[in-house]
This record gives structure tokens, sequence and C-alpha cells, in this order.
């Protein structure tokens, strides 16, 4: 059964989206990852040695990747890669300094309003002013209250001081970059989470990956080269590939929430 939670966010998510007037300028972002030994998994062969392809065990170096498009392609000058460090999620690679330094350069390559959808991963997540809880310390608790116009003493319980910042905290947390692409014009529309499927980039990545793959056919396996299939793939991307992912996604969100509607009457 669905927690009640995640429910709640889709509802909002798919209120929010059906009302977007102009699906031209609704901008996708994501990150993704390739690793350096990506290629088919079966190829064609004329059962001689020299005709199967010789891929090193294990995945190899990996790539971290975030970009960022519309119903027209991707927004230009907004590719960032670079070679990971690591072999594990690759969420643990990518920090809240390094995307917004990316976000804020996306940011300035819009040229008009823009609707950006992206999810709620951590470095996305960074809040304003954001709440303390049971792990602060008390003099943490008590700063957090007087600065937000709240009487609180270090002599006060814990306790006494959690229920004083549950009482007055927001009800819904300020985000960095939602203020920072405030301030530009934009608006931030969050997916729900476990919905990647409303995020059209996920279909245009499943796109490059698969390109990666046909072309990584021959060593040398590294990064550096996954980095220049990357770019071709990129290229390889046409603006109507862009439109029909665009549509695909403005479909579905429509059907899921007319159907929310319709399961709701009932």
């Amino acid at each position: 059964m669905e927690r009640t939670d995640i429910a709640l966010a889709r509802c909002t998510f798919l209120r929010k989206a059906k009302s977007i007037s102009d699906w031209s300028k609704v901008v996708f972002l994501d990150e993704t990852w390739l690793n350096a030994n990506h290629t088919m998994n079966k190829s064609w062969t004329d059962d001689t040695a020299q005709s199967c392809t010789k891929v090193p065990e294990g995945k190899g170096e990996r790539l971290i990747i975030c970009h960022a498009g519309t119903a027209s392609g991707f927004v230009p000058n907004c590719l960032f890669a670079f070679k990971s460090k690591k072999t594990t999620e690759y969420h643990e690679e990518m920090n809240y300094e390094k995307f917004k330094d990316w976000f804020i350069g996306l940011l300035n390559n819009l040229k008009e309003p823009m609707t950006i959808i992206m999810d709620n991963a951590p470095y996305h997540s960074v809040q304003i002013n954001k709440p303390p809880n049971q792990s602060n310390r008390k003099s943490e608790l008590v700063n957090w209250l007087n600065e937000n116009g709240v009487s609180a003493d270090i002599k006060m319980l814990k306790s006494e001081l959690i229920a004083l910042v549950r009482r007055h905290k927001p009800i819904t947390p300020t985000y960095a970059l939602d203020e920072m692409a405030r301030q530009k014009g934009h608006q931030v529309l969050r997916l729900p989470p476990y919905h990647c499927q409303y995020n059209a980039i996920e279909l245009i990545w499943a796109q490059i990956k698969g390109h990666a793959a046909r072309n990584n056919t021959s060593p040398p396996f590294t990064a550096n080269k996954m980095l220049t299939l990357l770019q071709d793939a990129i290229n390889n991307v046409q603006p109507e590939n862009w439109s029909k992912v665009a549509n695909k996604i403005k479909r579905e969100i429509m059907s899921d929430r007319d159907r929310d509607i319709h399961i709701d009457i009932v």
C-alpha cells in the first residue's frame, strides 16, 4: 500500500504540473553515470577470436554526469561531467557545492522564466533556516528559536526546546536552490519520491547510454574515452527526441492526475 506522504507528494506534484500552461518552458534536470566498461552485452561475431569484444572485468572508471533539457533540446553549455573517485553509489560523489555551482550556470543560461523539474536528492535539498532537531545541542536549539523571534533560554529542558521548535518551524521547508531560481524568475517543481518516470531526461539518459555502449567496442576502456563517447551521444540526441519524450511525460502526468481525481470521486 502506498505511503500517505508519498501519495500526497505525488498528488501535489501532479496538480502543479497539470497547471503548467506552456510545456516548452519546462526544464528537466538530473544526474547519472557512465562506466568506462559500459558496452553491449551481446554483439554479432564471425566466430573468430579477433571478432570478440574483450572488455576488462568490473565496471571500470566512472563518469558522473549532470545535464538539463527542454522540449527543444539540451540547455546549451550545461553539460557537467567529471571522473568519479569511487565505484559506489554515484550520489555519494556529488555534493551541494558542486551542484550549486552547476545550477547557477544553468539559471544563467535560461533566457526566460522556466519551470525546473528535479528530484529531492540531498544535494538538491539544502534548506534555508533549517529547524534543528533532537540531535542538535541545546545551544543550537536556543539560537534557532531566538533568531526566529521565539523566547528561549539555555536553562530550559531540551524537551521543552524541541517542543518550541516543532511549534514554530515552517510548515514547508525553504530550499536554497528553489530560492536562487525564484530570484531569477523561475520556479522549481520537485518530483515526488520514487517517481522518476515524470522526468523526461531519464528517457534521454537511456538513449545516451545505449549510444555509448554501441560505440564502446574496443580498447582503451577509460573514463577519458567514455567522455568523448558521451559528447558524441549528446550530439546525437536531436530536438525531436526531446520533443517526443517531453510530450510523453506531459501525457502521463495529465493521465495520472485525471486518474487520481477519478479515484477520489469514486
